[in-house]
Formats: structure tokens, C-alpha cells, sequence
């Protein structure tokens, strides 16, 4: 017997101490789409009565009724929609590429009748990457949206609308080589890389610029506005801003458009620094690779419990794997800070998460996409199951460190189980940038609360202008149910005195890998069949050297920048001529980015198909073949285009 009551023990310790899943916590539910139509899903949102609205990337929209299950077409026709707000059970408003657009149903027979432009006042040039985002809907009525900058990867159109401003070159000029001075992101006719407001009435106002690709624009229940940006040139990595009027945010393209801005003046040729002086830090920075690649939607949870125990809480979707975070906002000093950390990760959640709404029953309904993106398709609906998970709940910054709130009480802890790093990323012009400064820091003291659920944690170093970044390692409740999510950042702009001052962010202070040094590739002597050659063998110009995303097989891998006749060279020696096989191994999330190849200076591959791999860490190899020359050989891609994928290493096999 006593064997027995052992084993049994023994069962409910080892169940106990098994790592949970997302879906004992929460359930996800596919929704079918529409019967015929590509399921990509632009914007959600519910209408008073508890109906859904729905816009499909694709120009549709549809209400979906939760009670019958059914869909209704309510408008068609609109272009690239990727957001839609509800004013009341006939209304809807809709962002579109060209225009932000009123949907009336005004006889009531449940479709659209009347399309009403609210405003078009600002500029298009066809440029593929001009998204137009929002909108999002202050107390007064007012939306806010916010409009993408254009990119170097595709030209300008005969036709455009507004204003052609582009640092002094012509429109015929542009037309002629639409990437002369442009830089990789741009903005040549008006408000390209800004959030706009606009009332009822269609009166538009710029209200901040500095953005790259403001995905996310919503309002939290404190009526704070909140921006996701992607990351890219300017952006070390993706971003979320407490957006106020007036401020500006970081990327400079926009600023041509400002009263204060000299007409002509390229803002790609002002030293970083100036730029650096003026910008408003992001309140939540999302490392590149382990929390999010491709930030989109924010909303409040507003569901007063009924979808668990984070009310009041941000959410924010991720385009690049099936990942919702959260974002625990931090006051300090008057600023907006704060920690992001996995919320819902992975459990059957489709990838590409691009827009949220909470129904009135308080479930969590998503939409995904993946057109001009890496990401997914399709509707979800995410209920809480009534079981809190073992979660970090609260993040506050102390004179001393932090202090953390979890959903339960804890089991016993010591001071190594809290593992804590800090590193930064470099404000430049270059695409994104890696973890800079990383370090780790002590742990001094901790202090758990009389209620078992708090901590009080001292760090040897605190500094403004970092990540700091916090591993949970074996962490517990009482009754052994480990953490769901481990891994939390928490970006310090501002110590509890005010002090913000950080000296190691001033753009141009700071090392880092450059793209501008060329790197002289290390010749190899062609021994085996096949052989690898490693991509920090290659000379570069142009792309830098990477690690921050994981599955490269050697030292790290080359990350075109996007300029063209940017080249990354293998010099290899043959011992005869020979045609080999040559296996590029690569990533790529989100488009094609074609490369020339060049083998000894003449063009052999004039647009080598390098695709979409699905993820910047699914790695995959593009075959072709080529002939080599007895002795020394140059192998060459080549930029063409916008950018190019990372590139891990080259294989060569002969035939």
C-alpha cells in the first residue's frame, strides 16, 4: 500500500512539473471564411449588436453573425483595406490604400449603399510599399491612421497624387533611376511616415512623423495612443511608441515634409546625431529574432477578467510566427516604458497575426494575413478555459532593480534563477542592428512579498538606454506548475529620478558591423567535393555580418542592406575546369529578393530566384550551376533590387 500512495505521488509530482501548454489556458477555434474567398484578413471589428465586421485584404467586406455562423457581403470593391472601425450597426469605416472611407447601409438591407470618401489628402506615388494603416478611433470621434514610407525596392508611377518632394531630384530624374538618393525607405509625396488625424468631417491633420511601417495604431483605455513600428533602416529593431502630437520618432525620411524641414535638403546626408537629439525613444522595443520580427496590431484587454488575468493589459501580434505578446506598461518619471513577453505562443495559432477584436463575450477573435508579408491566413477565435497560468503579471521599475508580480505563489527561489542580460541597438541609417554592449548582470538581492507572488529584485548595474532582459530558470508556482513563458525584455529609457541620460546610445558612439567597409573575401583552395564555404569567408560590400537569428550553420551569416551593387564574393582556386553545383543556403521572410549572379565579372544569372523561406530562421538552399576556370575564381551575388535574403553559406559540388 505504501508503494501504492508513492507511485501515486510520484504521478501527480511528475504531471505537476511537466511543462504546461497554451491550451490548457486558453482554446483556439479556426472560424471558416466566406465560402470562395481568399481568407486574408486586413481588420476586425465588433458592432454594437455583436456582430463582426470583417475586411479581406483582398477588397472585401463581409459581417459574420456569431449566433448562425453566417457571413453577408456588406461592401466589395475597396482597395488593399487593412482596417476597419464600427461606428454603429450600419457604419463602417475602412482604411484603404488610397483613401480612409465611410460604408453606410443607410435602407438597412445589410450591405453598403454609400461610400463616402472622409478624406484622401495625402500622397501617392503606386510604390507597392505605401500600406496605409488604422484606423484607430479617440472618444471624440476623431481616427488616427498611420501611412507607410515608400521603398527603393520598386519605382514611382506616371500618375501620382500630391505633392513630388524627393531632396532636390526631379520627377524625370526619379523616373530615370528611381533609387539616386533615395535611401532604402522614402517618402516623396506628402504625409508618407506619418500618423494623421482626422475628424468626422474629414478635416486632416499631420500629427507625428517618423515612422518606417506603422502596422499598429490603436488607443488604450487611458486614451494613450500607441504606434508599432517594423524594423528597417533607422529601426534597430521593431518598436512600440507612445505616440503624442508633435514628436518625432526616429526615421527621417518623413521630415521633407515638415514646415520646419528646408526644401531639397536630404535628410539621408544629416549626420545620425542630429536626428538622435531630437527623436522620442520607443517605450517597448521588441528584439529582433526572440520576441517579435514583424509587430503588428495593439489592443487593450477590456474584457474586465473575462479573458484571464491581464486586464488592462496590451497585446500586440506578430506577422512572422504564430505569436500574440504582452506588453506590461511601466510609468516612471512621467515617461512610458515597459516589458513584453510571450503571450500566446504557438498551441494551433496561425501565423501572420495581423488584427485583433474582443467580442462582447470577452473572446479574443484574430485575423491573419500574409499578402506582401511573411505570415498566414484565416479567422480565430481564442477563449480563456477559466485556468490562470503560472505567468508573469507585472513588471516595475525600483531604485534598486525590479519588482516582478506573478499570477501565483511562488515555490521557494533563488537569486540564480532569475538570469538577467542588457544589451542596446545602434541608431543609424543601416537596416536594423545587432544586440550591442550585451552583458550579464548580477542579481544583489531578492525579497519575495508576505503574499508569495511578488519579488523584489536589486541588479549590481541599472542604466538608462537598455534592454534588459530577464530569463526565468525553473520558476514555479507552489504547486510545481512551471512558468508558461520564461523570457522577458524590459526596455529602461528613464531610472525612477528622471535620469535618461545614455551616453552610449548617441548614434555614431557606439561599434557595431558597418555596411559601408568593404571586406576582402579569404581566397580558398577547392580540396573536397562537395566543400563549404562559410559565409565569413566571403568579401563584402554592402552586407553585414549577422547572428542575431538562429539555424545558420557556421560563424554567422551576410545580411544584405538593400542598396544596389551590393555583393557578397566566395574566392575560390580550382584545380581544373569544371562545372560544379552551387547550393546558396538562405532565409527569407516575406517576398522575393532576387540576386545577379557573376562568376569572374560576367553575368551568368542576371535575377537568381531567391523566395520566400517563410521565416528569417527556416534556411534553405537555391541550386544552380556553374562553370569555374582552372585557378582563381570569383563567385558574386550581386544586389538588384531593394534588398536580399541572409545568406548563410555557399556549397560547391562538382559534376
Amino acid at each position: 500500500m505504501k508503494n501504492a500512495l508513492f507511485s501515486i505521488g510520484l504521478l501527480l509530482f511528475t504531471a505537476a512539473t511537466q511543462a504546461a501548454s497554451v491550451n490548457d489556458y486558453y482554446k483556439i477555434e479556426n472560424i471558416a471564411a466566406p465560402k470562395g474567398l481568399d481568407p486574408q484578413i486586413g481588420g476586425l471589428t465588433f458592432l454594437p449588436d455583436g456582430r463582426l465586421a470583417a475586411c479581406f485584404h483582398r477588397g472585401e467586406v463581409y459581417i459574420y453573425t456569431p449566433k448562425t455562423k453566417q457571413w453577408t457581403l456588406f461592401a466589395d470593391g475597396l482597395h488593399e483595406p487593412l482596417g476597419i472601425v464600427a461606428e454603429d450597426n450600419y457604419t463602417l469605416v475602412v482604411m484603404q490604400r488610397p483613401e480612409l472611407t465611410r460604408l453606410r447601409d443607410t435602407d438597412r438591407d445589410g450591405s453598403a449603399d454609400h461610400y463616402e470618401t472622409i478624406s484622401d489628402r495625402f500622397g501617392m506615388t503606386g510604390n507597392y510599399h505605401e500600406f496605409a494603416f488604422g484606423p484607430a478611433r479617440d472618444k471624440v470621434g476623431n481616427y488616427y491612421v498611420g501611412l507607410n514610407l515608400a521603398s527603393s525596392g520598386a519605382s514611382i508611377r506616371p500618375e501620382i497624387r500630391g505633392e513630388f518632394r524627393h531632396y532636390g531630384i526631379t520627377r524625370e530624374q526619379f523616373y530615370k533611376n528611381h533609387r539616386a538618393g533615395s535611401g532604402r525607405m522614402y517618402s516623396a509625396t506628402p504625409f508618407r511616415g506619418w500618423i494623421l488625424k482626422i475628424a468626422p468631417n474629414g478635416k486632416t491633420t499631420p500629427f507625428a512623423p517618423g515612422f518606417r511601417s506603422p502596422n499598429g495604431v490603436n488607443f488604450d483605455s487611458a486614451s494613450r495612443l500607441w504606434v508599432t513600428d517594423n524594423q528597417g533602416d533607422w529601426l534597430g529593431t521593431s518598436k512600440l511608441f507612445h505616440v503624442e502630437e508633435g514628436n518625432f520618432y526616429g526615421h527621417p525620411a518623413s521630415l521633407v515634409w515638415t514646415g520646419q524641414w528646408e526644401v531639397g535638403r536630404n535628410p539621408l546626408k544629416v549626420p545620425p546625431a542630429e536626428f538622435d537629439a531630437q527623436r522620442k525613444r520607443a517605450a517597448v522595443l521588441f528584439p529582433q529574432g526572440s520576441m517579435a520580427n514583424s509587430p503588428t496590431q495593439m489592443l487593450t484587454d477590456t474584457t474586465d477578467g473575462k479573458f484571464g488575468p491581464f486586464a488592462e493589459q496590451l497585446l500586440v501580434g506578430e506577422m512572422n510566427r504564430p505569436r500574440i505578446l504582452r506588453v506590461l506598461v511601466d510609468e516612471v518619471a512621467g515617461q512610458t516604458q515597459g516589458a513584453c513577453l510571450p503571450f500566446i505562443d504557438g498551441g494551433g495559432l496561425n501565423r501572420g497575426m495581423h488584427r485583433f477584436a474582443f467580442a462582447p463575450d470577452g473572446s479574443l477573435w484574430t485575423g491573419s494575413t500574409h499578402l506582401s508579408w511573411a505570415g498566414g491566413s484565416g479567422l480565430q477565435r481564442i477563449t480563456w478555459t477559466g485556468k490562470t497560468p503560472m505567468e508573469l503579471a507585472g513588471m516595475k521599475l525600483t531604485e534598486r532593480g525590479f519588482d516582478l508580480t506573478f499570477t501565483h505563489p511562488l515555490g521557494n527561489v533563488e537569486a540564480t534563477q532569475f538570469e538577467f542580460q542588457r544589451y542596446y541597438y545602434k541608431y543609424h541609417q543601416s537596416y536594423g542592428s545587432p544586440q550591442l554592449g550585451k552583458e550579464t548582470i548580477g542579481v544583489t538581492a531578492l525579497e519575495v512579498g508576505k503574499t508569495g507572488k511578488t519579488i523584489s529584485i536589486a541588479l549590481d548595474k541599472l542604466n538608462p538606454g537598455y534592454v534588459y532582459q530577464l530569463t526565468l530558470k525553473n520558476v514555479t508556482a507552489k504547486d510545481k506548475t512551471p512558468a508558461l513563458n520564461t523570457l522577458v525584455c524590459y526596455t529602461l529609457n528613464t531610472l525612477t529620478n528622471g535620469d535618461d541620460k545614455a551616453p552610449h546610445l548617441i548614434a555614431g558612439s557606439s561599434s557595431g558591423s558597418s555596411t559601408s567597409k568593404p571586406v576582402k573575401a579569404q581566397p580558398v583552395k577547392l580540396t573536397s567535393s562537395p566543400q563549404v564555404l562559410d559565409a565569413a569567408l566571403a568579401g563584402r560590400q554592402g552586407p553585414s555580418f549577422d547572428k542575431r537569428n538562429g539555424g545558420f550553420s557556421g560563424k554567422g551569416y551576410a545580411d544584405f542592406n538593400g542598396q544596389s551593387g551590393e555583393h557578397l564574393e566566395w574566392i575560390v582556386n580550382a584545380h581544373e575546369a569544371a562545372t560544379y553545383q552551387l547550393a546558396f543556403r538562405y532565409a527569407l521572410a516575406g517576398g522575393n529578393r532576387p540576386l545577379a549572379l557573376k562568376i569572374n565579372g560576367k553575368l551568368v544569372q542576371k535575377s537568381l530566384p531567391f523566395n520566400d523561406t517563410g521565416d528569417w530562421t527556416s534556411w534553405k538552399d537555391l541550386i544552380t550551376d556553374a562553370a569555374l576556370q582552372k585557378g582563381e575564381n570569383q563567385i558574386r551575388l550581386e544586389s538588384i533590387g531593394a534588398s536580399g535574403p541572409n545568406v548563410d553559406r555557399l556549397t560547391l559540388d562538382r559534376h
